[in-house]
């Protein structure tokens, strides 16, 4: 072979030595390319939410003393108590010596009542039978007496005149009876039931007088009607407004005391309305007070405000939805109107087929993503995406499960 044969030969066997080193290279980097395969597993979207804690029940302590009533008693502001612990006390010394006053006028009138049911009306009435009586007897010895003065009167031995004078005698005790016939139906069935309701009336009167004064005595210690912590009310007291202390002087249903009730607690979150969506009634959320960062207690959407509203602090044209969090676990250290961070579970689907974010890019606020064609070529794909976390969204069309998608 002549030494250009040998040239040629060489320099095409150079040749097809680079174009093997070159497609191993795009290979090579092909392969560095890193991919991400759509699969189906669980999703679950959480939205976090600031809110904070609330009593739905609280229980405002008043004075309920009529007039004016001295605080000798009242437990410090922030105190723990169990419902029927004493949370205040007032002064109950002038109630005491009237409810002394009231038992004796009490004790008096309860003594008339019995003195007239069990003596004075029956003395009264017995009386009254028995002067009935005799002048029903002195009316019937008148009536002999006038029919033995008429027989003698015929035999001629008395004159018409004894006769009138006996006839007058028999109209007299006749009246007499009649009066005294009236006289007890009268008591019987008038008087002596009016005497006794009076005497009646008077005791229950007294006794419901010593009923209130015993009620408001009662009313001079107040006690818990809940386990709750006790909060001081800022009111106005001498010309000034304060919170209550010892000595202070409260008037009728003057509020100086509160009491949320710890029992149950539940978390508000204002919630803008075009998120309302993100929130449904029923949806599954956690709870991790400011305060106490490692605490996550269980709770669940219990309401949600049937208006849109604004919100203090926010901008006029914002509006939000009102929502109520029921706790399905509590702590001992919460309090009302601690802050809290509140992770709602927006969405949920335990088969989801997922798209990792990294490989979702987007165009013109359209998202898509990138594969490889069976012939190396990349190809751009359009996408419909659902929820979403913080790794992965959910593919609604577009993708296939088990299809590899290029991730930069």
């Amino acid at each position: 072979m002549s030494d250009h044969g040998v040239q040629r030969r060489g320099r095409f066997a150079l040749a097809i030595a680079l174009l093997s080193a070159f497609s191993g290279c795009g290979r090579a980097r092909e392969d560095r390319v890193p991919t991400a395969a759509v699969a189906r597993g669980p999703l679950r979207v959480w939205t976090a939410y600031s809110g904070k804690i609330e009593a739905p029940r609280v229980h405002t302590i008043l004075s309920a003393l009529g007039g004016q009533a001295t605080l000798v008693e009242v437990a410090p502001d922030g105190a723990r108590v169990r419902a029927g612990e004493i949370v205040a006390r007032f002064d109950a010394t002038r109630i005491e010596r009237e409810i002394v006053r009231l038992e004796g006028l009490r004790a008096a009138a309860r003594s008339e009542f019995e003195m007239l049911v069990n003596a004075d009306w029956p003395l009264k009435i017995g009386d009254l039978e028995r002067q009935w009586t005799e002048a029903r007897a002195r009316e019937a010895e008148e009536e002999q007496f006038l029919t033995d003065a008429r027989e003698l009167r015929d035999e001629g031995l008395v004159g018409a005149q004894e006769v009138r004078q006996q006839e007058i005698k028999l109209d007299a005790a006749r009246a007499r009876a009649r009066q005294l016939e009236q006289q007890l139906r009268l008591t019987r069935e008038y008087l002596q039931p009016l005497g006794i309701a009076q005497a009646k009336a008077k005791l229950d009167a007294a006794e419901r007088e010593l009923e209130l004064a015993r009620q408001e005595r009662r009313a001079c210690d107040i006690a818990a009607p809940a386990d709750g912590i006790v909060g001081h009310l800022p009111t106005h007291i001498g010309g000034e407004f304060r919170t209550v202390r010892v000595g202070d002087t409260l008037y009728l249903n003057q509020p100086f005391l509160i009491i949320p009730d710890l029992s149950r607690l539940v978390v508000q979150l204002a919630i803008p309305e075009n998120e309302l969506g993100r929130v449904p009634h029923g949806a599954a959320a956690r709870v991790v007070p400011v305060a106490f960062p490692e605490t996550a207690l269980a709770a669940t959407v219990a309401s949600v405000g049937a208006t849109a509203q604004n919100v203090p602090g926010k901008p006029a044209w914002q509006r939000f939805f009102l929502i109520t969090l029921e706790l399905r676990e509590s702590d001992p250290r919460l309090r009302p109107g601690m802050s809290v961070t509140a992770l709602v579970l927006s969405h949920e689907n335990e088969s989801a087929l997922l798209v990792p974010r990294a490989a979702v890019r987007w165009r013109d606020g359209m998202p898509f993503v990138r594969t490889r064609a069976a012939n190396g070529a990349v190809e751009d794909r359009a996408v419909t995406l659902g929820w979403g976390d913080e790794r992965h969204f959910e593919a609604l069309d577009g993708v296939r499960e088990g299809e590899r998608l290029i991730m930069e």
